[in-house]
């Protein structure tokens, strides 16, 4: 006789999922069981609740079922601030030169680097634990007045001298007021500022100078000159224009005088 095939059985989904059901359940009440067992200053190290290291140091070895926690303390340029389970000290912070910042609570075992401004300088970003940027203060010239110093974290005010007032130092409190103007005499210019008149007058005395001075070289330069100047000599026989001695009568007398003659020499031409 044949055999009869019947209908392939059916798993149950049911089945297939409960293990799944089953580990969840159990790692989530591991979890809780760890949770409610590490107490405050303790921290979880696999199956064990080990006690933190204090601020300063960190863990060397975790704890066991027989032994502590081992903690060492932080090497230089390092810290910890808070108790803590860490295995690394955390690295102390470093002060950006090119934000113009520089240490102003130096790093220990136990704080952070602070940074802040050098002298000089006020901070313009502030972070949520020390500056992040200064800048330099703006100094207040000659011609103005400091109305507000600056702080740590504002700038320098600065405010132009009130007419008829000056200044000549730099981040002066105060400004003085100009001396009263003389009459014929140099004192303010337009608009309170220092006199034009006075400036002019300095200017056109300083051209006189120039001009005299010059005038000086110049009636030196021509004495020399004419002290150093000498005639030329002539030669007899050069063929220049010579000197005779030409007769002249008068009233019946006879005198010998000087003549320009060409030629080779000189003769002595008596009239009679």
């Amino acid at each position: 006789m044949g055999r009869s095939r019947g209908r392939p059985l059916r798993r149950d989904p049911a089945r297939r999922t409960m293990p799944l059901v089953l580990a969840a359940v159990l790692l989530t009440h591991l979890g809780g069981v760890e949770a409610l067992d590490c107490g405050l200053g303790e921290y979880p190290a696999g199956t064990e609740c080990c006690p933190m290291c204090a601020a300063g140091f960190r863990v060397f070895k975790h704890c066991t079922a027989n032994s502590s926690t081992t903690c060492i303390p932080c090497v230089t340029d390092t810290y910890t601030d808070h108790p803590n389970g860490l295995e690394q000290c955390r690295p102390c912070k470093l002060c950006d030169e090119g934000a113009n910042l520089v240490p102003e609570v130096a790093c220990t075992h136990t704080k952070n680097t602070v940074c802040g401004c050098p002298d000089g300088y006020f901070c313009t970003s502030v972070g949520t634990r020390d500056c992040e940027l200064c800048q330099r203060y703006t100094v207040c010239f000659p011609g103005s007045l400091l109305r507000e110093r600056g702080t740590k974290t504002t700038d320098n005010v600065c405010e132009a001298c009130p007419p008829g007032t000056f200044s000549t130092a730099d981040m002066p409190y105060t400004c003085t007021p100009w001396p009263e103007r003389e009459e014929g005499g140099p004192g303010q210019g337009e608009g309170g500022n220092p006199g034009s008149d006075r400036s002019v007058a300095t200017i056109a005395s300083a051209v006189a100078v120039m001009l005299l001075v010059a005038a000086c070289c110049a009636c030196v330069w021509r004495r020399r000159k004419r002290r150093g100047f000498v005639p030329p000599v002539q030669e007899p026989g050069s063929g220049q224009q010579g000197q005779t001695l030409m007769g002249n009568e008068d009233n019946g007398d006879k005198t010998a005088v000087p003549a320009q003659e060409r030629g080779a020499g000189l003769e002595e031409i008596r009239l009679e």
